[in-house]
């Protein structure tokens, strides 16, 4: 087994770069990639090329590149997204996921991650990081990508290396507080956050999900502000469209309600699933004609949900669908009447708020600062309360009285995500930022 050491001192990833790995060919494929950042897009010369190969890392094992989860809808969107605009990406990743099979665009190369429970969550994310590194760093000696883009990872020190090896431009992608949301799961969270604090502070450039991550950065880490730039999480608006037919949920579900909410993603605790058998049951005692479906979610957690909708006699109100293939999610929202959106948190950009406007769902969400970058109450759907069941509840019902309310909000739903929230919209901006970091690195002839 390889051995990751652990060294206390300015940089906790042990000095994983050239020093820790000596590299003979190291100083020529320095000046291999100083060559390609001064003839890359955007640099002196440049001429009519526009192309970059694109070299995308992925070391969180908990990430299927083609899975069902939000996270890898965003990895695999972002390669699609910038393969579609001529780029050429290679995505490195710890778990290629076998859900998605109709990606054979994709050019994924999956390095074995270890399992081993008895490690424990720190080393198995360290060892990890570390098998990624030695796979990219034998491809890129004999192929140097133009640049790195890095969804960040606990413990994921390989892009930082990588760029100490072989002087390329990066951008790393960071999507919430990790140590914070895995705190849990952590033996180390002191030597996680270490590792986290070096690695975002010595990150050529940021890009973050919301303006609140923005800010805590900037002001925990003494960032300068014009090293983080803001790019939301996305939609395909040609998958997600409001003339995809729809699913006979009513019939599939045996829920013959006049009206249809539905809720679509995962069922962990801080997504507040739990809102929607309060809210079940205030519509049940006031003989609201509404029901509720809940797709998403893991086996045992579908059939847990299952057992207490039995046990709370809300057979009549709420259906858990289970998880569906990602191809199919469309068709289900089509089917909804409204969409729901329990709970979310201060920093984070949910990708089914901009699912629920690409179909032209009116949608209800809390009150929270990501999502009032995305959703003006009143315009494009109601907003509640945070954690306020009685708020969200009388929010859907104001939706649910007017039908022709809820398709104009729907509308504009749509209108507003195709401008501001499109993959080729976050696409245009990762290249912009591409450019701007290789114009700093123009070498004079």
């Amino acid at each position: 087994m390889a051995c990751v050491s652990v060294v206390m001192g300015g940089d906790p990833t042990g000095g994983a770069g050239a020093q820790a790995n000596p590299n003979p060919g190291r100083n020529r494929l320095v000046r291999a990639g100083r060559r390609r950042a001064q003839s890359a897009p955007g640099c002196a010369g440049d001429g009519d090329r526009a192309e970059m190969n694109i070299a995308y890392l992925v070391s969180d094992r908990g990430i299927p590149v083609l899975g069902r989860k939000g996270c890898s809808t965003h990895v695999r969107e972002t390669s699609r997204g910038l393969i579609a605009s001529g780029h050429k990406v290679r995505t490195y990743a710890t778990n290629r996921g076998h859900d998605i099979i109709a990606e054979g665009a994709l050019d994924i190369v999956e390095t074995p991650a270890v399992h081993a429970k008895w490690l424990g969550a720190d080393l198995r994310m360290l060892l990890n990081s570390h098998r990624l590194l030695r796979v990219v760093r034998e491809d890129f000696r004999r192929t140097l990508p133009d640049v790195i883009y890095e969804r960040y990872s606990l413990y994921g020190y390989a892009g930082h290396t990588l760029v100490r090896e072989f002087n390329l431009p990066r951008i790393l992608e960071v999507n919430a507080h990790l140590v914070e949301e895995q705190r849990h799961r952590l033996h180390w969270p002191w030597l996680a956050q270490r590792y986290e604090d070096y690695l975002l502070r010595h990150a050529e450039a940021l890009i973050v999900v919301s303006q609140p991550l923005k800010a805590s950065f900037i002001r925990k880490l003494r960032l300068p502000e014009d090293r983080i730039s803001i790019m939301p999480m996305a939609v395909d608006i040609h998958r997600f469209r409001p003339d995809i037919p729809p699913r006979d949920l009513r019939a599939e579900t045996a829920l013959r309600k006049a009206v249809l909410a539905g809720y679509v993603g995962t069922l962990t605790e801080w997504h507040g699933v739990d809102m929607f058998y309060e809210v079940a049951r205030r519509f049940a005692n006031a003989g609201v004609d509404c029901g509720f479906v809940i797709v998403g979610g893991d086996p045992r957690q579908v059939e847990n949900c299952r057992q207490r909708v039995r046990e709370e006699g809300l057979n009549e109100m709420l259906r858990f669908v289970g998880s569906v293939p990602y191809e199919e999610v469309p068709s289900y929202l089509s089917a909804m009447d409204i969409t729901v959106i329990t709970n979310s948190t201060e920093f984070a950009s949910p990708t089914k708020l901009f699912e629920y406007q690409a179909m032209a769902k009116p949608s209800v969400a809390p009150s929270l600062t990501p999502i009032r970058e995305a959703l003006t109450d009143n315009v494009e759907g109601r907003l509640f309360p945070p954690g306020d069941v009685a708020g969200l509840a009388e929010a859907i019902l104001d939706l649910i009285r007017s039908p022709q309310r809820r398709r104009d909000m729907g509308l504009r739903a749509r209108e507003r995500v195709v401008r501001t929230h499109s993959w080729e919209v976050n696409v245009e901006r990762i290249t912009a930022l591409y450019k701007k970091l290789l114009d700093r690195r123009r070498i004079p002839a």
